[in-house]
């Protein structure tokens, strides 16, 4: 489900090894995605990384392989009212207002994956911080915390695939109505429901594209041909400062800015409204490469 951002917060940061679950008490207001992380699709049980309409926009976390262990952690703002649909015994209703009173994690499941696997993966486990410092998976409205995810011994063989998860969440909350509180308790499984476990053995064919972005290769740009904005995609073994620029026809650099690229899938996002329609050249390169590709702007 395209992501839904009413509800509470989340803010993703990824690693590959152990990372604390560390609380953010001055995290933005809105969803933050972890660092390289990035927008996909499963079509047809494929993951594609070229976004078409009508498809599900998913993100996955960093990218995890077999025989290592890995992690991604969630820090967590909660919000202290919201709005969510919600049946009192005469159909769904929106609810505008509703104090929230806490929120923990129920469960988490696998809704999809590309490998028909419909379980999570041997080893894959989370904890939290709660509201209160403690090692719950609970928080009142108005607290922060933090969930981690992850594998903390190597990933066994056998698990290449992507995971589509979904975070059932234990919702209890309270709503006025004509000064009376009504209480109202469920389990929501419609708002986390959008981020992807990718697990790579390194020969399966139908991840090559993940598997590609551990090499500097330019992996594309999209929507190509473009109209206000396109996003570059490449991808990078090492951390390390990437220039990308943009050209006109006739060499001319139009756009030039430098981005610290992180292991795995990068993203560059361009503003190009105030281009003319016409054939460009992209530019991505590091102290030794340079990758060039052409895109169309309307």
């Amino acid at each position: 489900m395209i992501k839904q951002l009413f509800f509470f917060t989340f803010i993703l940061m990824s690693f590959i090894g152990f990372s604390q679950c560390d609380v953010n008490t001055q995290q933005a207001p809105f969803l933050a995605d972890p660092a390289g992380s990035y927008d996909m699709h499963i079509i047809d049980n494929e993951v594609s990384l070229f976004l078409q309409a009508g498809f599900d926009t998913l993100t996955a976390f960093p990218t995890a392989f077999e025989g290592a262990v890995w992690d991604a952690v969630v820090g967590v703002r909660i919000p202290n009212d919201t709005s969510f649909v919600y049946d009192l015994g005469s159909g769904d209703q929106l609810f505008e207002d509703v104090q929230i009173n806490n929120i923990g994690i129920n469960s988490v499941i696998v809704t999809e994956s590309t490998n028909g696997m419909t379980i999570l993966p041997s080893g894959f486990s989370w904890d939290c911080v709660g509201g209160d410092g403690s090692s719950n998976c609970n928080w009142a409205g108005g607290d922060y915390g933090c969930i981690r995810f992850g594998f903390d011994s190597p990933i066994a063989p056998g698990y290449a695939g992507a995971y589509r998860l979904t975070v059932k969440l234990d919702v209890s909350a309270t709503y006025s109505f004509a000064g009376i509180p009504i209480p109202i308790e469920l389990v929501e499984e419609t708002l986390l429901n959008y981020y992807v476990l990718v697990i790579s053995d390194e020969q399966n064919a139908s991840f090559s594209e993940i598997i590609n972005v551990r090499e500097f290769s330019l992996i594309g740009t999209f929507p190509n041909p473009a109209n206000d904005n396109f996003t570059v995609q490449y991808g990078n073994r090492s951390s390390e400062d990437i220039s990308v620029k943009l050209y006109d026809i006739l060499g001319n650099v139009l756009l030039n800015e430098s981005h610290e690229s992180m292991p795995g899938y990068n993203e560059v996002q361009f503003d190009a409204s105030n281009l003319s329609s016409g054939i460009y050249t992209v530019s991505v390169s590091n102290s030794a490469q340079q990758m060039i590709k052409r895109i169309v702007i309307e």
